[in-house]
């Protein structure tokens, strides 16, 4: 395994997509159960939108909430945010409304990236600042404050994406669980979240463009920002996206995609043991698994890499509370 710091994986990540984009366009780069993203559509769609946030009044250094189940559009997002220069924010879609209150006050968000089911929600909070826009990703209610997600992303705006920010520049604003107190907004940058990927989630796996990565875990989490949003665009590789599935349909994508790299929480892990034992279903091209949500045991870590022939597993920190991004 290389254990380097890769620093040529630094760098912006608008220039990144667009180099993508004119290496490898047609190739998937995300993809969920009901649509695929290739590394052209992403420089695409995220330029636009970008592009469209600006025209909606965003301006560099503002805050936009991203509250959206794991889906292309979560992703697409993050990316689109820092492509307007301004800050995303992303949030638990199963936070109380009570919570979601908070963190909308204390952010300060002047738009929401939600979906049809917290539209009505978002709308009568009473810390939606005056102003504030919706961008849904499907039906919405019609309402001057709320703009359609897929119509944004598919027409070209009247501004461009402005595509500046700088690597040390605020780009996301992650949120703590609040175990002690309210939950905290922690400020990162393009330049401290991709050392990580330089220096661990790249190397240590040898991630690679030739990698087929499955993700099950929820993406408003740090880990998941780094680990797949930023380090598979880093590399070109390409992405399932799932959310929440049974171990039957985690098992049948990481089949169907012929996964290179999975992650999943210490039960997915002995759910793919006893498969594997009542040899149900078997990965030959499995070589990484990422662990995350809760400790696993080094008996679960060791039976799973020589059950599946993965040479390499990472323990990590799980979110404290359900209803706040750790």
């Amino acid at each position: 395994m290389r254990d380097s710091v890769r620093a040529e994986l630094i760098r912006a990540l608008p220039l990144v997509l667009r180099e993508h984009a004119d290496n490898f366009g047609g190739k998937v780069a995300f993809e969920d159960a009901e649509r695929a993203v290739t590394y052209a559509d992403l420089e695409a769609r995220t330029r636009r939108l970008a592009g469209h946030l600006a025209g909606l009044g965003v301006r560099r250094g503002d805050r936009v909430m991203i509250c959206l189940r794991n889906s292309v559009e979560m992703l697409e997002s993050y990316l689109a945010i820092l492509r307007a220069d301004a800050i995303g924010v992303p949030v638990n879609p199963a936070s109380t409304d009570f919570e979601l209150d908070y963190l909308l006050a204390d952010s300060e968000a002047a738009v929401v990236i939600t979906d049809p089911v917290h539209v009505a929600g978002f709308l009568r909070s009473p810390s939606l600042p005056r102003g504030a826009r919706l961008l849904v990703t499907g039906d919405a209610p019609a309402h001057a404050s709320v703009h359609a997600y897929q119509e944004l992303v598919r027409t070209e705006p009247a501004e461009p994406a402005r595509d500046d920010l700088g690597l040390d520049d605020v780009a996301w604003t992650f949120y703590t669980s609040g175990t002690t107190g309210e939950p905290k907004g922690v400020l990162s940058s393009q330049r401290n979240c991709l050392y990580s990927v330089a220096a661990s989630y790249v190397p240590i796996p040898g991630l690679s463009a030739d990698d087929r990565v499955l993700w099950p875990l929820p993406l408003f989490h740090s880990l998941s920002h780094i680990a797949c949003v930023l380090a598979v665009t880093a590399v070109g590789a390409t992405a399932r996206i799932m959310d929440s599935p049974s171990g039957d349909e985690f098992l049948e994508a990481a089949r169907e995609t012929r996964a290179t790299f999975v992650a999943g929480v210490p039960t997915t892990y002995h759910y793919l043991l006893e498969a594997r034992r009542q040899r149900r279903i078997t990965l030959p091209d499995l070589r990484i698994g990422l662990v995350g949500g809760a400790v696993a045991g080094q008996g679960c870590a060791g039976r799973s890499a020589r059950s599946s022939g993965c040479r390499w597993s990472m323990r990590t920190a799980a979110p404290r509370r359900a209803g706040r991004s750790p």
